[in-house]
C-alpha cells in the first residue's frame, strides 16, 4: 500500500456504509426522528390521525397504527423502499417513491438528507477506516535504496 492510497475508500466499504446509513434513517423514522433534526412531530390532520388509528388511512392495510408521533409507517412501503447504492464518489440513498418523500418533507416530515447524528456516524466510520489503513501502512516494511 502506498501512502496516497490511504484516503481512498473501496467500493465495498462505501456500499456497506451506505446500507448502514439507510438503515439508520429507517430506524430514526420509526422513532419519530427526521433527517431535518426534528423529533416527535404531531400529525397535522386530526381526521388522518383517527383514520390511521383505525387502520383505514390508506387503500391498503395499515402496517402501523401509532399516532402519538409521525413515524412514516402507514403501509411500510415508503421506508421499505429506502436503500443505498455505491457510486464513484461514495454512496447514494435511493428513495423508492421520491414524490411521497418530497411531499412529506413539505410538512416537515423530512426523510430526505442526513441528520447531524447520522453525519457524525458517517464521519466516525470514515475516520475508523482511515485509522485502519494508517496502521496497516505503518506495519509494512519500507525499503530504502541508497545509490552511490
Amino acid at each position: 500500500m502506498r501512502a496516497n492510497d490511504i484516503p481512498i475508500f473501496s467500493r465495498s466499504f462505501m456500499d456497506q456504509l451506505g446500507r448502514k446509513v439507510a438503515g439508520r434513517i429507517i430506524l430514526d423514522a420509526g422513532k419519530g426522528i427526521f433527517q431535518n433534526n426534528k423529533k416527535k412531530l404531531k400529525y397535522k390532520s386530526e381526521t388522518y390521525k383517527q383514520a390511521k388509528k383505525a387502520g383505514k388511512a390508506s387503500g391498503k392495510v395499515s402496517a402501523d397504527r401509532t399516532t402519538n408521533f409521525v413515524n412514516m409507517r402507514l403501509t411500510g412501503d415508503t421506508l421499505n423502499k429506502l436503500s443505498s447504492s455505491p457510486s464513484k464518489k461514495g454512496f447514494n440513498i435511493d428513495y423508492g417513491n421520491p414524490l411521497v418523500i418530497l411531499g412529506n418533507a413539505k410538512r416537515d416530515y423530512d426523510l430526505y438528507g442526513i441528520s447531524f447524528k447520522n453525519l457524525s456516524f458517517i464521519s466516525r466510520s470514515l475516520q475508523r477506516e482511515i485509522n485502519r489503513k494508517i496502521s496497516q501502512y505503518e506495519k509494512e516494511d519500507i525499503e530504502i535504496n541508497l545509490k552511490r
